[in-house]
């Protein structure tokens, strides 16, 4: 029986493939960075914003509950106030989400292969086919029960102590294509002397899923430099100069109530109430530009582009590698006879 399919050197495509070491560098360079230099500032940003706000929140209500008459705000102020607050929200929870899942290498991983994966890791189908070649040979029961207790000494218990040491290296980090490439390169190599054309379509589609896998990579690191660090460069400095920014509003305001307080109704001109209320004006106006600029749709839509945009890159490899690679097992030649099983 012939076969007719394309030569090729299964050692020459393995090397061409990138290393474990370059993926797994080009990845935990991102997240080290990642973690060392934006989470630290998003936790602690979070907190200072949110002990800002409380200001805030104590400084607004500061008068309500005592006879001092309180000054209304702008109805635009409190408008961009609470898009500010909400815009907060959106930021926090899309660095919080983002993070917990493109800075997880194994995010797409199948959960329901957990338990399989950690039985084939362990080895088990090794320590159970030792234990059936051991039962085969059995002369006595003592022996037989020795062998299924685990207390048989020597060789075997020597296989056993190596099995349990014994772990499956990973190629690459375990998402769910990287996997996928491991496993038809490991049975690619198997079936290269029995089964050629499969062994050739095996390693074919380990390449095209390595490939997959590394696209996946970089569509990670790029949500995470080009997303999650800008957000949180907003959130360290606009959102936090907003913020302060308000807290001045209701404390002049504030102030500006008190001092209007104690002046009489007929004392219109009073410098002092004048100075105040102009300094109130002030900063309700330079918070209102800052509120504005934060609130930027352009600059925020933008932001949601790139996140986007990583993701149908990601894909549109995926859909450009697998549509070759279905084209490259079509041209795998097989003989009629192999059909007919």
């Amino acid at each position: 029986m012939s076969f007719k399919f394309p030569s090729f050197n299964l050692q020459s495509l393995q090397e061409s493939l990138p290393t474990v070491d370059q993926v797994k560098e080009s990845f935990s360079k991102t997240v080290d960075q990642f973690r060392e230099s934006i989470q630290p500032f998003a936790t602690k940003t979070t907190q200072l914003i949110s002990t800002q706000l409380q200001q805030v929140q104590h400084l607004a209500n500061l008068n309500v509950n005592s006879n001092i008459e309180v000054s209304e705000l702008p109805a635009e102020y409190l408008q961009l106030e609470t898009n500010c607050d909400l815009l907060l929200k959106l930021y926090t929870d899309l660095i919080q989400y983002s993070n917990e899942t493109f800075n997880n290498i194994s995010y797409d991983y199948p959960p329901g292969n957990y338990t399989i994966t950690k039985i084939k890791d362990a080895n088990v189908g090794g320590v159970l086919a030792t234990k059936f070649n051991q039962l085969k040979n059995v002369s006595s029961p003592q022996e037989l029960e020795n062998i299924l207790l685990g207390k048989e000494a020597g060789d075997a218990d020597s296989a056993e102590k190596d099995v349990a040491i014994q772990t499956t290296s990973v190629l690459l980090p375990k998402t769910l294509y990287g996997a996928l490439s491991v496993l038809a390169e490991k049975h690619s190599q198997e079936l290269k002397t029995s089964a050629a054309p499969l062994s050739l379509a095996l390693l074919q589609v380990s390449s095209s899923y390595l490939e997959i896998a590394n696209a996946r990579l970089v569509q990670d690191e790029k949500i995470l430099a080009e997303v999650n660090d800008k957000l949180v460069a907003i959130l360290n400095e606009q959102f936090i100069k907003v913020n302060e920014l308000r807290k001045k509003v209701y404390s002049t305001r504030s102030e500006f109530d008190l001092i209007r307080s104690k002046v009489d109704e007929t004392d219109q001109e009073n410098e002092e109430l004048i100075s105040k209320e102009d300094e109130l004006v002030s900063a309700t106006e330079v918070a209102v530009v800052e509120m504005k600029r934060l609130l930027k749709p352009s600059k925020n839509i933008s932001l949601l582009k790139v996140f986007v945009d990583a993701q149908k890159e990601y894909f549109e490899v995926g859909a450009k590698k697998l549509a070759a690679l279905s084209a490259s097992l079509d041209k795998i030649e097989v003989t009629e006879e192999e059909d007919d099983y």
